[in-house]
């Protein structure tokens, strides 16, 4: 959950300050040092977000996988209190 919060706070972070950023540095004629660092910049923040969608859809499958268990787990449940009342009755 902390990564998923953490991703769209770096997103919106991103989509509001990279825009402006990107203009202040086009305004000033960019230095290529601040142009070059702003590219870093930008790719790892596409790898930030690749790894958070990775993290967002491996999260989602594990939750699956543990609804999946306990919908077994309580059918066996069920069946074992099925099985004992049936054996209380005989």
């Amino acid at each position: 959950m902390f990564e998923i919060l953490l991703g769209i706070a770096l997103i919106t972070l991103a989509s509001k300050v990279g825009p402006a950023w990107a203009r202040r540095i086009e305004g000033q004629g960019a230095d290529p040092e601040v142009a070059r660092r702003l590219g870093e910049s930008e790719e790892r923040l596409t790898q930030m977000e690749e790894r958070l969608l990775g993290l967002a859809a491996e999260s989602h499958e594990r939750m699956l996988e543990m609804e999946e268990r306990i919908d077994f787990a309580e059918r066996v449940l069920q069946q074992q209190r099925a099985g004992k009342r049936l054996g209380e009755g005989g």
